[in-house]
């Protein structure tokens, strides 16, 4: 059995390849059409480079360098990432508009919001609610919506084993810099929200 760094490494190539794989060759086909008949060529190629530019974009502020402080329409803009070409969207109106979010809270939400859209599999809304003082809740709505079985499990001190559909659970319980995930419990149907909170320095 792979070490558990490797198998995480693994299974982020893996998510990767699948996320930009359609986008990609969408946009191949459809620049080799632009040599033949075909009016919509140019804007399905336009369209699959906007989503793989979003996708990048996203992944490399939920998993690679980060995105420093993030205001709002910066939040947005990333979140495209993740519900271009899907029947999902993000939305982020319950947040403070002029909020700056520091980097490790930004990447926190981030990946959230990547678990929360994997749990819409027949689409919806991922809701972003809260401050920073208070907490954030990140919650999936949306027809036959689920959290994966390893974020209750990893929540709650068990080992989880990545794999390339729930890879962004271990890297979000995984933060460090103060960031508490923590799921809350309601009588209402459907997914509870998660609480995501970070220690404020003085």
């Amino acid at each position: 059995m792979l070490p558990d760094n490797i198998a995480l490494a693994q299974a982020i190539c893996t998510r990767l390849c699948h996320d930009l794989g359609g986008p990609a060759g969408a946009l191949a086909g459809a620049l080799d059409l632009l040599d033949g008949p075909g009016d919509d060529a140019l804007d399905v190629a336009r369209d699959a480079a906007r989503i793989m530019d979003r996708r990048i974009r996203f992944y490399r502020a939920a998993v690679g360098a980060g995105c420093g402080d993030c205001r709002l329409d910066e939040m947005a803009q990333m979140a495209e990432g993740l519900t271009l070409g899907r029947r999902a969207q993000v939305d982020l109106t319950d947040l403070e508009p002029n909020v700056v979010l520091p980097a490790q809270v930004a990447q926190a939400l981030l990946l959230a919001m990547w678990v929360a859209v994997d749990a819409l599999p027949r689409g919806g809304t991922v809701r972003v609610g809260g401050d920073l003082e208070g907490g954030f809740s990140v919650w999936p709505d949306g027809q036959a919506a689920a959290w994966p079985a390893s974020l209750a499990a990893g929540i709650a001190g068990e080992a989880i084993i990545p794999n390339a559909r729930s890879v962004a659970v271990p890297m979000l319980l995984a933060l460090g810099g103060g960031i508490r995930v923590a799921m809350l419990l309601g009588g209402s149907a459907g997914a509870a929200p998660l609480l995501i909170t970070a220690e404020t320095r003085n």
